[in-house]
């Protein structure tokens, strides 16, 4: 499996964790969801958006600087070389 489809696995899970804990913790978001169908549809999927959007910046920005590379050369400190 690709990392590109890890990293979308994984921001999915969180997500939906996310929202389950939003959805449960308050009582007033049921009625809203139930009222307000597509204001609620609209809301996770642009949230999800912004989620992506703000991961994707955060890859782009330590892929330029370098950080990734570095990040990439460090010896996993578990394991006895």
């Amino acid at each position: 499996m690709r990392p590109v489809f890890k990293i979308i696995i994984v921001y999915e899970v969180i997500f939906f964790i996310f929202w389950n804990f939003l959805y449960y913790s308050n009582p007033g978001v049921e009625s809203w969801f139930k009222l307000e169908n597509l204001t609620a549809i609209y809301t996770v999927l642009s949230t999800m958006a912004l989620g992506f959007v703000f991961v994707y910046v955060v890859f782009i920005t330590m892929k330029i600087t370098g950080v990734l590379s570095k990040i990439k050369t460090l010896k996993d400190p578990r394991k006895n070389f």
